[in-house]
């Protein structure tokens, strides 16, 4: 299965940030003008892009909507968006500027029927997102856990075939990937993954990539600090991972 690289872009108070593992106080990185980097990444090459409200999601605030809309409605490849996504309102909302998909995680904690209604009313148009850490899955802005047991259960029951896998512990950390913890979640489940957290270097594609020819179910990288800072270049990164 051919992969694909997703650069990030994280939105808070209305400027593009990477954050250290999610951290309102250890913002990084501050770009001003979302909409341009979505521009840049779009005639860089990039296939999609990751669009994720922080703000959304940690203060529960909708200060950034237009500029989601903006870039959904304009960037011409397909976007997926995220953050603070806690009611079925807002999903229509976000879908009705022509996103790509929705990203789900508060949701996650909901019952199997919830869950299941869920997804038949939206199908691929949602996909889960399982921001693990230390063996449980975070929500609501990375502040509450629930059971990652509990969630399998409920995906597997609800039909879904994709989720989004972020390690916390390494997100905007430059680290390195943990393909240990990647190949047990591919050993224990069916799903497709789609790979966010902690990603520095080629080389941490190159591993991605070896793994994925074990698997076959890696759909793509998303890669946040480590484009916006230089470490990888998009084009050279596209060629490791076709």
């Amino acid at each position: 299965m051919p992969m694909i690289i997703l650069p990030a872009i994280d939105l808070f108070q209305r400027k593009v940030v990477r954050m250290e593992r999610g951290e309102e106080g250890k913002i990084v990185l501050q770009i001003d003008n979302p909409y341009d980097l979505a521009l840049f990444w779009y005639k860089e090459g990039a296939r999609a892009i990751h669009l994720i409200d922080l703000q959304g999601a940690i203060r529960e605030e909708e200060t950034n909507m237009d500029i989601i809309e903006k870039i959904v409605k304009n960037i011409p490849i397909p976007v997926e968006v995220g953050g603070g996504i806690r009611s079925i309102e807002k999903i229509q909302k976000i879908l009705s500027f022509g996103a790509w998909r929705v990203i789900i995680s508060s949701f996650l904690k909901e019952d199997l029927n919830f869950i299941k209604n869920l997804r038949e009313k939206f199908k691929e148009k949602i996909i889960p997102s399982i921001d693990w850490r230390n063996g449980k899955v975070s929500i609501r802005g990375w502040k509450e856990e629930v059971s990652w047991e509990e969630i399998k259960e409920k995906l597997e029951n609800s039909d879904f075939e994709e989720i989004i896998f972020t390690d916390i512990t390494k997100d905007g950390t430059l680290s390195g990937v943990n393909i240990n913890l990647i190949s047990f979640i591919l050993e224990n489940t069916n799903f497709n993954l789609w790979i966010a957290g902690g990603i520095s270097s080629l080389d941490d594609l190159i591993k991605i990539k070896e793994l994925n020819n074990r698997y076959n179910r890696i759909k793509g990288v998303i890669i946040g600090r480590a484009l916006l800072e230089g470490r990888i270049d998009l084009k050279e990164a596209e060629k490791i991972i076709c």
